[in-house]
């Protein structure tokens, strides 16, 4: 009798096993093109699919593939795709070159910036890219002018931008508009694509008085070609450097030392995404989901920051923010509902 008894009880976790597999068997794959140099939008972007109800091995299969820190040649990312034959992709970097890679394959791409240019006017896709437009509209203009509350010009003052050309995220041209709507003055335009010139840039900048405003974009590598992490190198840099405002359009950057920002809510961002993802995984054509603009605007301040640059945050501005920070840690924060 025990030894039916045994016997059955086996019998039932080997049926468990072989059921499982089977089960892992029909699970879908999707492949996240890792951000390697943010750490941060990693997390949120994983977070987001995970809240979507996308688990790794137990409703899909999550592979993870490291993008390169700077715009190159993308076959080699693309052999390494097809040799895994996903169901779907989530793309993290924004590289132009990459997507157009990818939009010459069958297989669906949710992308997590730039979808500008797969998209028609309607938001439809025109081949099999779809996901998140890079900016809410009029982003750029209205960060410049709640940057304008937070630390006014004052006459005379000018503003320079370090551009990088190899990221469309924060285009010149965008850059260019919104300050020319504000009518502020634009003294400077540097390309700071490799790390040491975005370095020399600020260094160059931070001591001209006619230099109100540092703007810039985030370089992604170094001279050399290695990468480098936003998080762990460029924000320590820039709160120790810089002595200019400058605003960005990403919560989690105030966290780690930028003054202000007013933009993006990239946690939410991870949520839309994992949802367009599932939809895929649930049998959706990709041709019939629509680009969507980013759900949440966010709107960050950093008290300690603003103490060493000797600004101080008005009434008006204090009210209008949904986050302050006043470490750069994230423990000292204050959350708005």
């Amino acid at each position: 009798m025990k030894r039916m008894v045994t016997m059955s009880v086996l019998l039932v976790v080997l049926l468990g096993m072989f059921a499982n597999l089977g089960f892992a068997a029909d699970l879908k794959t999707l492949v996240v093109l890792d951000l390697p140099t943010n750490q941060t939008i990693q997390e949120q972007m994983l977070n987001g699919l995970t809240q979507a109800g996308l688990i790794d091995q137990q409703n899909v299969i999550i592979k993870r593939i490291a993008v390169p820190p700077k715009e190159g040649d993308p076959a080699p990312l693309i052999v390494q795709i097809q040799e895994i034959a996903p169901d779907v992709i989530l793309a993290l970097p924004g590289y132009g070159t990459l997507f157009a890679a990818l939009n010459k394959l069958s297989i669906p791409v949710i992308a997590r910036v730039n979808v500008e240019s797969f998209v028609g006017a309607d938001g439809m896709p025109t081949g099999n890219i779809t996901g998140i437009y890079t900016n809410l509209p009029d982003l750029v203009y209205n960060s410049y002018k709640f940057l304008q509350k937070v630390a006014p010009l004052k006459p005379g003052q000018q503003v320079v931008f370090l551009d990088n050309p190899e990221s469309t995220i924060l285009p010149k041209e965008t850059v260019i508009d919104a300050l020319q709507r504000l009518q502020i003055p634009l003294k400077a335009i540097v390309n700071t694509a490799v790390y040491e010139d975005w370095q020399q840039a600020i260094l160059q900048y931070n001591d001209d008085p006619d230099v109100g405003w540092i703007l810039r974009s985030t370089p992604r590598h170094r001279r050399d070609g290695s990468a480098v992490n936003t998080v762990a190198e460029i924000y320590p840099w820039e709160r120790e450097h810089l002595k200019k405002p400058t605003i960005t359009q990403w919560e989690f950057s105030v966290q780690a030392g930028a003054l202000c920002a007013f933009g993006i809510d990239t946690a939410e961002v991870g949520v839309q995404c994992g949802e367009m993802v599932a939809r895929v995984l649930q049998g959706e054509d990709i041709r019939t989901i629509k680009a969507e603009y980013p759900r949440k605007v966010s709107i960050a301040l950093n008290r300690k920051t603003a103490t060493k640059l000797g600004i101080v945050f008005s009434l008006d501005v204090l009210n209008l923010a949904n986050v302050i920070y006043d470490d750069y840690e994230g423990k000292q924060v204050i959350r708005k509902k």
